[in-house]
């Protein structure tokens, strides 16, 4: 499905937003507003789906890769909560209210490919 859409994704934003715009003018053209207001609907559920289904997908990886942290966290608004982040004082604030979890997720991944080698063992015999 990826291969579908990579003139979508590489396409200059301007460009696409255009199309979408213009899409968009050619689908209400010919529709009256109960019409348009479904279709509108729809392709909006559509979308929203798609975002949903992205930041669910985005906070497991977060999770997987350690790189989880809550800068509204009581802890952290306590250490530091300016107009403006230094992006260096946040990084060592976050830093030591969230961990880095890498040396778990290190493990996990060699207990993972000694599971597919044994996996693979067992096909071979």
């Amino acid at each position: 499905m990826n291969k579908v859409f990579d003139e979508i994704f590489n396409i200059n934003p301007k460009v696409s937003t255009s199309i979408a715009f213009i899409l968009g003018m050619i689908l209400v053209s010919d529709l009256d507003t109960s019409e348009q207001n479904m279709l509108g609907n729809f392709i909006y559920l559509v979308g929203q789906t798609i975002l949903t289904n992205a930041a669910s997908q985005h906070l497991i990886e977060a999770h997987i890769d350690g790189q989880r942290a809550n800068i509204n966290s009581k802890e952290v608004k306590c250490a530091y909560n300016p107009l403006k982040y230094d992006m260096k004082k946040i990084r060592k604030i976050l830093k030591q209210y969230y961990p880095n979890s890498s040396e778990e997720i290190m493990i996990l991944q060699k207990a993972i490919k000694e599971l597919n080698n044994k996996i693979n063992q067992l096909k071979k015999d």
